[in-house]
């Protein structure tokens, strides 16, 4: 037994065949509609033209409606959410009424014309000669007019040679409909395309709005991230080195007093305190060099992405290997932004391989070209990362961080065989325009090594 997916409707769980065929009776049903009432309809075109700036509007609204039900694209004029009487009596004031709306209907009434005279003649010959031997009589004698030849029919038996004719004459009537209703939707299809296209446009312009959005706020982190590090450099972090050199030139001059029974036990407290103070503010300097190295290392900066890396698997909280096959021509060439974003994503992965996966090694591998760079963190753990789990958000954080660069993150875990994640991303974001040289050049003033 055949499943259908939720959601899909009848129409679309028949076959191809069906649904063309489907398409065909709609094409020819509506256009038969459209010549049947050509006709009733002429007595309502004083009101029509009189009401038109509301007529117009609802005509080429069914005209569309039609066609999507057909199964052409043919948008709404209608915005999504809008209400229907205030659009259709401001409708008018549009210049989609003039481009689309009237046209729409002036052609639609042009087509409707020819259909009726040509589909009309063809399929009232072909009708009055199939009904000819139940209606032909002596009293009402039945009267075709075949060109410039004239049929009279008197009898019923003498009627029935012009039933096969009058079914013949039925594929010209149904041919014309066909035809005709096909080049309606043509029309409704090329008037109505507008709307889609404006559409297109709008979309294009919010998705350019929405890159140059991200590329400012990019900018923004990355020159907050450099203020960052360097006042924290060469700020808080240079006093507390003048720090620890005072508390070392107090110790020489505590060591220096002299020794005797007056001042041993004050000096022995003061250099004990000194010694206090001076761990604590070399612990300090430490915890703020990992602190700065962790806003944005001086050896990235400085030295680009690789040697970056290679500084990283020192410091890394498992054995680390690194393999970097790239041209330096091509190294130089990795913008800021996607060295930064690269590389505290290669430092997560270390930490996840050392804290959750158990890995007891790892291994990064950089390859980069001239249109982008690939960088692998291979680990022989346990697996089973996926960022699809619910407490997967540092896996989904990264892959976002990596995606804002242009960038994408591939992870490959299967449970027991370890994790290889694999980064691959442009050397210049998206909205990037500048050199990466000039991007180092303005992040060294100020900055020491």
């Amino acid at each position: 037994m055949i499943s259908v997916p939720p959601g899909v409707s009848s129409v679309e769980r028949r076959p191809a065949w069906y649904r063309r065929r489907r398409r065909w009776i709609g094409i020819i049903g509506w256009e038969f509609l459209h010549a049947a009432l050509w006709i009733p309809s002429i007595p309502l075109l004083i009101p029509v033209i009189l009401l038109f700036h509301l007529t117009v509007p609802l005509g080429a609204s069914l005209e569309r409606i039609v066609a999507r039900r057909i199964g052409v694209e043919a948008p709404s004029g209608r915005k999504k959410g809008e209400r229907k009487t205030p659009w259709l009596l401001a409708r008018v004031a549009h210049v989609e009424f003039w481009r689309q709306d009237l046209p729409l209907c002036l052609g639609g009434l042009a087509l409707t014309t020819a259909s009726f005279f040509i589909s009309g003649f063809f399929g009232a010959l072909a009708v009055t000669s199939i009904l000819a031997p139940f209606m032909a009589s002596p009293e009402a004698p039945i009267t075709l007019h075949l060109g410039v030849q004239e049929v009279t029919v008197t009898e019923p038996q003498n009627a029935w040679p012009l039933v096969p004719a009058g079914l013949v004459g039925l594929i010209p009537a149904f041919g014309a409909l066909l035809g005709f209703g096909i080049l309606r939707l043509l029309l409704v299809e090329a008037l109505s395309g507008e709307r889609k296209k404006q559409r297109l446009e709008q979309l294009t312009a919010e998705v350019g709005h929405l890159t140059a959005s991200r590329a400012t706020l990019m900018d923004a982190f990355e020159a907050e991230r450099t203020r960052i590090e360097r006042d924290l450099h060469d700020g808080a972090q240079q006093d507390l080195v003048a720090l620890t050199m005072s508390l070392g030139g107090l110790r020489l001059a505590a060591e220096s007093l002299p020794d005797d029974e007056a001042t041993t036990t004050s000096r022995t407290a003061l250099l004990k305190g000194i010694d206090t103070a001076q761990d604590r503010a070399e612990t300090a300097l430490r915890d703020l060099r990992e602190t700065v190295r962790g806003i944005r290392p001086a050896v990235l900066s400085e030295r680009g992405l690789a040697p970056a890396l290679k500084d990283l698997t020192g410091r890394a909280p498992l054995p680390t290997s690194i393999v970097v096959d790239a041209e330096e021509a091509d190294l130089a060439q990795i913008s800021q932004p996607v060295a930064t974003v690269v590389y505290f994503a290669v430092a997560e992965a270390l930490t996840n391989a050392a804290k959750h996966a158990r890995a007891e090694s790892a291994t990064i591998t950089l390859r980069c070209t001239g249109t982008g760079l690939s960088t692998v963190v291979a680990d022989e753990g346990r697996g089973g990362a996926d960022p699809k789990r619910e407490n997967a958000t540092g896996l989904r954080g990264m892959a976002q961080r990596v995606e804002s660069i242009g960038g994408r993150l591939k992870v490959s875990s299967p449970e027991g065989a370890g994790t290889r994640l694999t980064i691959t991303a442009p050397l210049t974001p998206p909205w990037g325009t500048d050199d990466p040289e000039d991007d180092r050049e303005r992040e060294q003033p100020g900055q020491a090594a």
